[in-house]
């Protein structure tokens, strides 16, 4: 099972190694801004979410990262890119918050990815799968938690070459 402590603390570390300030809010804590399409839709985002919290409680409960307690503060972008940047602005400029998550649909990924480089602000992409995510629009303030809609077609093709089937249909 995977250890989100170890996972989290791996992560504030690699953005110290890359020189990017993690500033924390008042009261010692690290906020987290959450962006997604809560409203449109809630079959994926809610679980999401659920998951989240329950992994930010656990990691709290040990002690938090670095000594310092996680603080979620979710926003739902309406599953326009126009809003979630704006709701961007607003998590990094009034709440402060230290990273910006989340992103269910490409195109909100793609306008959070363009924020983070224009505003230098960690992003932690949770579900787009636009290759164009971390190559052609890349930079150094975003990540990806799972494979692209490349990367997935290339291991799907090279488990397909293995099975001895003649004939092949996709949807």
């Amino acid at each position: 099972m995977l250890n989100w402590k170890k996972l989290f603390s791996a992560v504030v570390a690699s953005i110290a190694a890359l020189g990017i300030a993690i500033p924390a809010s008042a009261g010692g804590t690290i906020k987290i801004g959450d962006i997604n399409s809560y409203k449109r839709l809630p079959a994926h985002t809610i679980p999401y979410k659920m998951g989240v919290e329950l992994a930010l409680e656990h990691i709290n409960t040990a002690g938090g990262v670095l000594g310092k307690k996680l603080e979620l503060v979710s926003r739902d972008d309406n599953g326009k890119p126009g809003d979630a940047v704006k709701i961007a602005e607003e998590l990094v400029s009034k709440d402060r918050v230290a990273l910006i998550s989340g992103s269910l649909f490409s195109h909100i990924g793609l306008a959070l990815t363009s924020f983070a480089g224009q505003r230098k602000v960690l992003y932690v992409a949770a579900e787009p799968l636009a290759d164009a995510l971390v190559w052609a629009n890349g930079n150094r303030y975003t990540f990806r938690l799972r494979p692209s809609t490349y990367m997935q077609a290339s291991m799907l093709a090279e488990q397909a070459a293995k099975n001895p089937a003649k004939r092949w249909a996709t949807i």
